[in-house]
């Protein structure tokens, strides 16, 4: 007997539907006498429509409340799952973060998990019942509730799998694993057998929607082993895992982007010291910083108040390109005559990524060239 722990997705538990399926999955593991823990995030859709309510009162609504408000979205699905599973005989039990507990700390909307208690998971285990879990969220010292950003359901069932020792952690999603792109985006984007722990963090950390970063970095941390399959098809998905040997073949791990943030550059270097509340959810580079759509308004508030002059540029899009050496991405673009096609208003180089900061428009067409040039007709 095994003990997994079961993470599914927005997209697994959007319907009653396919909350009924969910139920089946977990049935399966049940048949093979394997002990299950859910975690389980909000239904498809639910944290948006959270989201917009709180606008109605605020501008820049990220706080205590905001929190306290697009948390509810996993207790109602880990309810419902609950309640499905229960319907079927199988004996299950919703547990919010505040019952167990988890602990997290930092600011709200992005804080970190620091400890998951055990006990109670443990004990709900022994008498055969199964835990569902809410993702995404945590409680502070001072027993607040904070979220621990968008995906952080991921980061929960990470946390859940090592406080409990699971066997496996198993990230249920709508696609059937881990790819070289968005499949959505590129159609003949790759689907990974494995990907190590070190490129899976680059490449989430830029824009791969499929793990959230904090939830990788757990795994990698305590050597959880993980892995990522689709909820609505069969397959042996991607392990995520500390060494593999598809970088080392390609020398390309995948390609990430991201629409999601806007660019600033300040006129005075002393201006940044008024951000200093959202550092790290700003990535900060000499000649640009890179801030999440999701803050704009509040950071716009505090440039107002404060007369500070800054550049903004919100039509940028992101690309990055997760690779052991970042000359061979140079290399593909100067052979290629890339820079002739695409507009690239900034290029950063790290260890083993390069990223390329271009118009919105020309996001998915940079994505789709690169992945020409460096994937596809090289695999």
């Amino acid at each position: 007997m095994s003990l997994y722990v079961l993470k599914f997705g927005g997209s697994s538990v959007a319907t009653t539907t396919r909350i009924k399926h969910v139920v089946e999955i977990v049935a399966s593991f049940m048949r093979q006498k394997h002990q299950v823990v859910v975690v389980t995030s909000a239904m498809q859709g639910v944290t948006n429509q959270l989201i917009e309510l709180t606008e109605t009162f605020s501008n820049s609504p990220i706080n205590r409340e905001y929190d306290a408000v697009i948390s509810t979205g996993e207790q109602v699905a880990a309810g419902l799952l609950a309640m499905a599973l229960n319907s079927e005989h199988i004996p299950a039990q919703s547990m919010t973060s505040w019952q167990i507990p988890i602990y997290v700390q930092g600011e709200h909307s992005d804080a970190g998990i620091t400890r998951v208690y055990s006990e109670k998971i443990l004990a709900l285990l022994e008498k055969g019942i199964i835990p569902v879990i809410t993702g995404f969220q945590g409680i502070s010292e001072n027993d607040d509730i904070y979220t621990i950003g968008r995906g952080g359901s991921d980061a929960t069932a990470c946390a859940v799998a090592r406080a409990v020792n699971a066997d496996e952690c198993l990230i249920y999603t709508d696609v059937d694993g881990v790819y070289t792109a968005d499949p959505r985006v590129v159609l003949h984007a790759l689907r990974l057998d494995e990907v190590s722990y070190d490129d899976m963090i680059e490449l989430a950390s830029w824009g791969a929607k499929v793990l959230q970063t904090k939830s990788t970095q757990i795994a990698k941390d305590y050597d959880v082993k993980l892995r990522v399959l689709s909820s609505f098809a069969d397959g042996g998905g991607t392990q995520i895992t500390r060494s593999t040997k598809y970088t080392l073949q390609y020398d390309v791990a995948g390609i990430a982007h991201s629409m999601d943030y806007f660019a600033m550059h300040f006129e005075a270097e002393n201006s940044k010291k008024f951000l200093q509340p959202f550092a790290l959810m700003i990535r900060d580079y000499a000649e640009v910083m890179l801030i999440p759509k999701i803050l704009q308004t509040e950071i716009q508030t505090i440039i107002s108040d404060n007369g500070i002059t800054a550049k903004i540029d919100n039509d940028i899009g992101i690309v990055t390109v997760v690779c052991k050496n970042p000359d061979f991405v140079s290399d593909i673009f100067a052979r290629n005559g890339i820079y002739d096609k695409h507009e690239v208003k900034h290029t950063l180089i790290h260890e083993h990524s390069m990223t390329f900061i271009v118009p919105y428009q020309q996001t998915i067409p940079l994505v789709t060239t690169l992945h020409e040039h460096c994937i596809t007709k090289r695999a």
